[in-house]
């Protein structure tokens, strides 16, 4: 599926969906948006090592561990990242880890700076 480029892309966050989660409060949303973003990267930077050591099973258990709190903010696209990066673990497929932690890194920026501007 290929997106045209001067079509607007989507919202990183289903922000109906999140709130319903977090009984619509915003303030708590935030919070727990703060703490995904603060363990985020330091998953990635083991998602690395482990695509470089070509340890699949980490490869797959990082990809779960970010496919399910992803999830539970609704941040959709991060999460189907992450699940492709879990079945490349599972699968043992190391270019496509490859291919999904570049694209993961574009999705996580994506969001950071729709974040930033959503907290305005």
């Amino acid at each position: 599926m290929t997106e045209k480029s001067d079509s607007p892309k989507p919202s990183p966050i289903d922000m109906e969906t999140a709130l319903e989660r977090t009984g619509g409060d915003e303030e708590f949303l935030f919070d727990l948006i703060e703490i995904f973003m603060e363990d985020f990267e330091p998953k990635v930077a083991e998602l690395k090592s482990a695509i470089k050591d070509q340890n699949f099973t980490s490869i797959q258990e990082i990809g779960h561990y970010l496919k399910g709190s992803s999830a539970n903010l609704s941040l959709m696209q991060i999460r189907e990242v992450s699940y492709q990066i879990e079945i490349a673990g599972k699968e043992q497929n190391l270019e496509q880890a490859k291919e999904n932690l570049e694209l993961l890194g574009k999705e996580y920026a994506y969001f950071k700076e729709y974040f930033a501007d959503m907290k305005k």
